[in-house]
């Protein structure tokens, strides 16, 4: 079986990207409920008493992988059904450590699953819930909402502050982040459907909350590194840090359809609000739209000797 599955369809996509992916549709539906199927008879021998560790390795990874797949572009298998009363008991085998950390790795696809509604709401909650206490043992996984909050307005007073020619969209994530060392990872779904408008770009957004009323509060911790689908973010980890204020970084070249993975391990020196969010430039205006001010003709009072009113003022420097 473990060799079947390392030539199965789809291997190489690792988030739906080229593959099945630049395949006819219906061709790609196809192989990708054949594979599922394969992979879920497997799994189920395993879970009935026959496990071989390598096999579940290869199994738990092919599923992950077919489940990004799957999400990426929209479609559920036709045995997804199947699928909530499997995991639960390839769940049991968490404290087993050789395998504790494949099984993160699918569960944290399974999670995205459950999100955009493959399963019922009580399964989905279930496997939300053992998802977080197998990745607890990684790495810290308290619950984050992208709905508009505290951190929300947080970030826009931010952007409003120093960075007044970028726009914020969709917000995919944010992390509250306290002071000490820890390790923190969100995964964030990146679909063909997901809108952008034009010019925009996904970016990370890194500030720290004790500050932000100077540009100090646009620093990054300088003991933490930040790593998108495991590639270290451009001028965010330790091997090349910048020590000013930062734009928010642009991360669409480390990106995938599919399933995204952020993390953010290290030694943080203060309270902390991390971000991944579509933002867009907003153009400089145009020099020549500034023309020249004009008022009505000034008004002098002869007594004072003051002006009042104010008269047409040309914007070219009179010392020339």
């Amino acid at each position: 079986m473990a060799a079947t599955l390392a030539g199965l369809p789809g291997e190489e996509l690792n988030g739906g990207v080229g593959g099945m992916a630049l395949r006819n549709g219906s061709v790609a539906s196809l192989e990708l409920n054949s594979c599922i199927s394969e992979i879920i008879d497997g799994l189920s021998l395993q879970v009935r008493g026959y496990v071989r560790t390598a096999e579940l390795f290869s199994l738990c990874l092919s599923l992950s992988r077919q489940i990004d797949f799957a999400m990426a572009n929209n479609e559920v298998p036709n045995r997804a059904v199947e699928l909530p009363s499997l995991l639960k008991k390839v769940c049991l085998w968490k404290h087993n450590t050789l395998v504790q950390a494949v099984i993160m790795v699918l569960m944290i696809s399974v999670k995205n699953a459950c999100q955009t509604g493959w399963f019922s709401d009580r399964d989905s909650e279930e496997l939300s819930n053992l998802a977080n206490e197998i990745a607890s043992n990684f790495c810290n996984v308290s619950n984050f909402n992208t709905e508009p909050g505290c951190s929300n307005l947080v970030i826009n007073s931010i952007m409003s502050r120093f960075y007044p020619r970028m726009k914020m969209g969709h917000l995919f994530l944010y992390i509250e982040v306290k002071p000490g060392f820890d390790a923190y990872v969100r995964d964030f779904q990146i679909s063909e459907n997901t809108k952008s408008a034009p010019g925009e770009k996904i970016r990370l957004f890194v500030g720290q909350m004790d500050s932000i009323e100077t540009s100090a509060c646009l620093v990054s911790p300088s003991k933490v590194n930040f790593l998108v689908n495991g590639h270290g973010v451009e001028r965010r980890t330790g091997l090349y840090m910048d020590t000013g204020p930062q734009n928010p970084t642009v991360l669409t070249h480390l990106l995938t359809n599919g399933l995204n993975l952020l993390q953010a391990v290290g030694e943080f020196n203060g309270n902390y609000l991390i971000a991944v969010a579509c933002m867009s430039e907003v153009p400089e205006p145009d020099s020549n739209s500034l023309l020249d001010y004009e008022h009505a003709p000034p008004i002098v009072d002869s007594d004072s000797e003051i002006i009042e009113g104010a008269s047409r003022i040309p914007l070219s420097c009179p010392i020339r």
